[in-house]
C-alpha cells in the first residue's frame, strides 16, 4: 500500500489497529467501490485495497478484477496485466 501504518519490528498490532487511518479503511466495502457496486458477484469476490486501478483513489476497482459487470464479459487477465502471471 502507498501508506505504511507501522512497522511489526516496532509497533504492536494493537497499537496499528487503534490508527484512525488504518480503520478508515475497514469501512470500505464493495456496495462503495467504483464498479464493484454494480457487480453482481460483489459479495462473494475478495478484494485487495493495497492494488487498485487507480492508486490515488481508495474506492477504485481491485486491479487484478477481470469482470466487467456492464457487459457481463471476463477478460483474459493475462491480455490486460501480462504482469499477473
Amino acid at each position: 500500500m502507498k501508506k505504511s501504518f507501522g512497522n511489526i519490528l516496532d509497533e504492536s498490532l494493537i497499537k496499528v489497529s487503534e490508527n484512525i487511518d488504518f480503520q478508515k479503511k475497514w469501512s470500505i466495502n464493495k456496495d462503495l467501490v467504483e464498479v464493484c457496486k454494480d457487480c453482481e458477484y460483489r459479495y462473494v469476490c475478495s478484494d485487495c485495497r493495497a492494488y487498485t486501478k487507480n492508486p490515488s483513489n481508495e474506492y477504485s476497482k481491485p486491479l487484478k478484477c477481470f469482470y466487467d459487470p456492464y457487459t457481463g464479459v471476463w477478460e483474459d487477465m493475462f491480455s490486460v496485466n501480462p504482469t499477473n502471471i
